[in-house]
């Protein structure tokens, strides 16, 4: 089974069901989302493939259980153990695919999609007038929540082969918004930010080198990816920023550590909720409470 067949078989989803979970999400009140999924899947019907072949913490991706027979028996028993109620002999090729897919998650590790609600949230507390800059657009989520608002968007992602998908996404949701949104595929410490208008700045940079991502440049130490790309990016998108606007960077501590003495004092730090195996089994539990999460560090200029 190809990368594609397997993104296509893991949706259960067409262009117009895309379609409609877009037109929810740009219906929605601009309010606090939680843990809300709105607009994921109509990312992940342009973006799911991708995120299949991206390397998790573990150095592995799904991509490679799908080509790796042996890795696939392994992931294949791994599943039927955690779900030994399940009787793999009669379940369909899709729900197969699924509990190899959910068994892969929990014995290899995550790569998740940044939500759209909360990106339209934070749009509508910083208000920007002119236009976002996202130097690591990744798979969307953000330009979709910049769309839905109908707010100018600058994407920069060294992935060239997300360029169809962006294309795709936009041509079929918003295709009078061309003008609006400006993607620039190439590393963001090659790119002039002067070139470009904009008064918020906000993105989740790659967390090191966590997650290896397609045609992502290759950084050996986490010094060099600080910098190499970090800090020059960071200081650009800063020094280039409207006059009143806001940066807001999503990140682990250890990244903030990096850059808080080239910025001046931060002026707000915004909780972002996680959905992860504690909130699950929250979840499963009855329970709301929901301690997990990430920081958006925000400065003003």
């Amino acid at each position: 089974m190809t990368t594609k067949e397997a993104a296509r078989l893991l949706l259960n989803l067409d262009k117009e069901g895309a379609r409609s979970s877009y037109h929810t999400l740009k219906t929605r009140e601009c309010k606090n989302p939680g843990l809300s999924k709105m607009g994921l899947p109509a990312l992940d019907y342009y973006f799911l493939e991708h995120r299949l072949k991206t390397k998790t913490k573990s150095g592995v991706s799904f991509s490679d259980i799908l080509s790796d027979k042996k890795k696939l028996e392994h992931i294949t028993s791994v599943a039927k153990r955690w779900n030994a109620d399940v009787d793999f002999d009669t379940i369909t090729p899709r729900d197969l695919l699924r509990y190899r897919y959910y068994a892969f998650q929990l014995y290899y590790g995550t790569i998740n999609q940044f939500r759209p609600t909360f990106a339209r949230w934070i749009f509508c507390q910083m208000k920007p007038k002119v236009g976002i800059l996202d130097f690591s657009a990744g798979w969307g989520g953000r330009c979709l929540a910049a769309m839905s608002l109908g707010i100018p968007y600058i994407g920069v992602d060294a992935n060239i082969s997300l360029e169809k998908s962006y294309q795709k996404m936009i041509r079929d949701f918003e295709p009078e918004a061309k003008d609006k949104v400006t993607m620039i595929f190439k590393p963001s410490e090659t790119v002039d930010f002067s070139k470009y208008d904009y008064d918020l700045v906000f993105t989740s940079p790659p967390y090191f080198m966590i997650e290896k991502y397609e045609n992502m440049p290759g950084y050996k130490t986490k010094d060099e990816f600080l910098d190499e790309f970090f800090r020059p990016v960071v200081q650009s998108a800063w020094k280039h920023l409207k006059k009143g606007g806001k940066m807001a960077l999503n990140m682990p501590h250890e990244m903030y550590m990096a850059i808080k003495d080239e910025l001046p004092k931060v002026s707000r730090r915004i909780q972002m909720p996680l959905y992860g195996r504690d909130t699950r089994k929250n979840k499963k539990e009855g329970t709301r409470k929901n301690k997990a999460h990430e920081l958006v560090y925000v400065w003003n200029k």
